[in-house]
């Protein structure tokens, strides 16, 4: 397994859609004016303290790749772009930018993943351009990549590189993080089932692939799981070529620069400017960029409802909202802006006195300090976006309260909201809410309002932008380990061959093979799943060269229908019934059963409770699947069930079987462990192979001697040596087993 550290990776190279410069003519020369975002100060940050933990200083300088007008050489000869970033410039023809970027990523995926459906657009060639923009990224992308690279890429405009990138990098250390909020299945599964495939293979294609909380994580594994069918356990998805885990890690800010920036004398000076324009009134504070999902005629609409409720609060509160320009050529964001203007009009018209207007309006872009000092003398920040990923303002504004303490009502359906339960939420579509809210927050007292910031700051000053950063690199690392010690796990021909040769050396090999999963596919109903005449013969054969055992969960009456005429042991049930080859049937058990009475009137209820479950009746045992049910559903009936009949079964001599979308309850005492304990207890067998795919083989494979070969088919958790990926590689490995085997008899 690997040991690498975050400080072994040599480079970090960032893939966004946009570069961390702005680039401007000024007397005609071509400047760069670093951004502010809190990406490039973390990254800058990350790069020298990765420098520093190096033991041999080959940390390089960080390469970023974005979309650009100019050649690479010409912007890493500006002085300000030298000192920081190596900067790596795509070109994206306007006939494409337009369809990829103001097409597939502002008119269908934003709005889609924003929880506006209804405002998605499904325009002709935006998929083709989305995925020629992501080409031509990794037209770039390859030219840079080397190894020890960490490949770090960005939002949702590049949804489709990961996998592009894993493709002709196996070995590269990928990570993405989306910025935005990853939608419930019911709305992602809205796109063609085209486009839903080629967003989630391309994520894959990512060791780790972040959100902002979990519900976002889990939201994109339920889709994957829907969509492709894909086996996920502990947030990781395992298929043939794919090993991806899904997590939260909430993007959070630079907390001291925010919190001491308050202090700098520039600062000060819109400071003294907010005093002498507020005077003694409250203010209240929000900014937002211009945009639909933002909520900000709600926000209005609450605003003039608590001035209805609270007229004591007239004349004391002014209500200063800014709104940041974005997108403001488009048809719809224009019509957007003057309904929010007239509706600014209307409120400070109705309400508004000689000397007070209820709100001041802005719309423009507010000078860092200028920010910091609103953030800082505010005595509420209000936050109410109808949806966003993270919405980092809310982070900024409580980073800037210093002695005098401000109140922050939040949206829940905010990302924020998850790590900052202290703040005042509000479902932003309840205008009553939010208009009580208002009031709370501006009457709360101060030490109240002291408790609860702190909470909020030290959360905040802990995970801080930078530690998020090391926070995702270091995951990447972990995963990239797992991912390599999962690999030693699956089986190459390499191992086959080393495994049919011992098998071919042994005087005496037993081989166990489970059914269900194993020999065949699992199917929709236990009674589809019938062996081909090609499996027949294949087991028949495999008969003719070793002692062959088919230990299943069927019961007796199936496995005599299709294997009593194979030279072979069967096991039935789990291990209550035992069939030597030539023999008859035999069991330990004994024949009272009577305890089902209890069971079947319970697994029923479950039955019609959870739409598409069946209960399953055996001799010694009661089954009931859910394998055809909804995934969620059914998980919490499994759950329910198990508790259930763990109570009823106490002082019974009964045990539950939690396997593959099944819950079984049998008699205690037997198992898939001692029925091959009772087959190899000569010890003649001096070759021992067993494979399985469900939980019940794992006591097989726990109870087999340490020189035996198990064999796990899928992933998770195991008692196996080995690991299959899929089922149909068993029937293709049996094979070569008996070719070996028999060419060596001939010989």
């Amino acid at each position: 397994m690997s040991k690498s550290k975050p400080s072994d990776f040599t480079r970090i190279v960032i893939v966004a859609y946009r570069l961390p410069f702005t680039l401007k003519h000024r007397n005609g020369k071509l400047t760069a004016v670093q951004n502010t975002g809190g990406l490039v100060s973390a990254v800058l940050s990350l790069t020298q303290r990765m420098k520093s933990e190096s033991e041999n200083e080959t940390m390089e300088k960080t390469v970023w790749v974005g979309k650009g007008e100019y050649d690479n050489e010409r912007l890493n000869s500006l002085p300000e772009v030298k000192e920081t970033f190596e900067l790596s410039s795509v070109r994206i023809p306007d006939s494409v930018n337009e369809k990829f970027y103001g097409g597939f990523c502002n008119d269908l995926i934003w709005p889609l993943f924003h929880y506006f459906p209804s405002m998605a657009v499904f325009g002709q060639g935006y998929f083709e351009s989305y995925k020629k923009a992501n080409e031509l990224f990794y037209k770039e992308l390859r030219k840079i990549i080397r190894p020890g690279d960490f490949v770090w890429i960005h939002d949702y405009q590049l949804f489709l590189l990961p996998a592009m990138v894993r493709e002709e990098f196996p070995e590269a250390s990928v990570a993405f993080f989306l910025h935005i909020p990853f939608p419930s299945y019911e709305v992602f599964r809205i796109m063609p089932d085209g486009y839903q495939k080629a967003i989630l293979q391309g994520l894959l294609g990512a060791d780790l692939i972040g959100f902002h909380t979990h519900d976002y994580a889990q939201h994109f594994l339920k889709s994957v799981r829907r969509c492709l069918g894909y086996d996920i356990s502990l947030n990781t998805v395992t298929a043939e070529d794919v090993y991806s885990r899904a997590d939260a890690f909430p993007i959070s800010i630079d907390y001291n620069k925010f919190h001491d920036s308050v202090l700098l004398p520039e600062t000060e000076k819109y400071i003294s400017r907010i005093r002498k324009q507020k005077r003694d009134r409250l203010l209240i504070f929000s900014v937002d960029r211009l945009d639909y999902t933002k909520g900000f005629l709600n926000r209005l609409s609450a605003f003039e409802l608590f001035l209805e409720r609270y007229p004591g609060m007239r004349g004391r509160v002014i209500f200063n909202m800014v709104m940041v320009p974005s997108r403001d050529t488009i048809v719809r964001y224009q019509e957007m802006k003057k309904e929010i203007e007239a509706t600014v009009g209307r409120i400070n018209g109705k309400y508004g006195t000689l000397d007070w207007n209820p709100i001041i309006y802005q719309y423009r872009s507010l000078k860092f300090n200028e920010l910091v000092a609103l953030y800082s003398h505010s005595d509420v920040g209000l936050l109410t976006p109808l949806r966003d990923g993270m919405n980092l303002v809310a982070k900024e504004y409580v980073a800037a309260q210093h002695k005098r303490a401000g109140m922050l009502i939040l949206s829940e359906l905010a990302g924020a909201a998850a790590e900052m339960g202290e703040s005042v939420l509000v479902n932003p579509s309840d205008i009553g809410q939010m208009a009580d809210a208002i009031h709370e927050a501006l009457t709360m007292k101060d030490d109240e309002k002291h408790k609860r910031l702190e909470a909020m700051k030290n959360r905040i000053r802990e995970y801080d932008v930078f530690s998020w950063a090391d926070d995702i690199l270091r995951t990447t690392v972990k995963v990239k380990a797992d991912r390599e010690s999962y690999r030693i796990r699956l089986i190459n021909k390499d191992i086959e061959d080393r495994i049919i040769t011992s098998f071919c050396k042994a005087a005496s090999p037993v081989l166990f093979l489970d059914y269900d999963g194993t020999l065949v596919p699992i199917r929709e109903l236990p009674e589809l799943a019938v062996p081909e005449t090609t499996l027949v013969d294949l087991t028949a054969r495999l008969a003719s060269v070793t002692e062959l055992v088919i230990i299943s969960g069927r019961n007796r009456d199936f496995l005599d229908r299709w294997f009593s005429e194979v030279n072979v042991t069967l096991v039935a049930e789990h291990g209550a019934f035992i069939r030597y080859a030539g023999g008859e049937w035999e069991s330990s058990l004994g024949q009272d059963a009577t305890w089902k009475e209890g069971i079947m009137p319970v697994m029923s209820r479950f039955t019609n409770r959870c739409k598409g479950s069946f209960v399953e009746e055996k001799r010694a045992s009661l089954s009931w699947h859910y394998r055809n049910a909804d995934e969620d559903l059914s998980a919490l009936r499994a759950i329910e069930l198990k508790s259930e009949l763990e109570e009823m079964i106490l002082n019974m001599p009964l045990q539950i079987i939690d396997g593959h979308k099944v819950v079984e309850v049998k008699m205690a005492g037997y198992n898939k462990g001692t029925a091959a304990m009772k087959v190899t207890a000569s010890g003649r067998n001096d070759f021992v192979l067993a494979i399985g795919d469900d939980k019940t083989d794992e006591e097989l494979f726990a109870a087999l001697p340490d020189s035996a070969v198990t064999i796990k088919v899928g992933k998770g958790p195991t008692n196996a040596t080995y690991n299959f990926t899929k089922q149909t590689s068993v029937t293709r490995f049996l094979e070569r087993m008996i070719e070996a085997r028999e060419k060596q008899e001939c010989s």
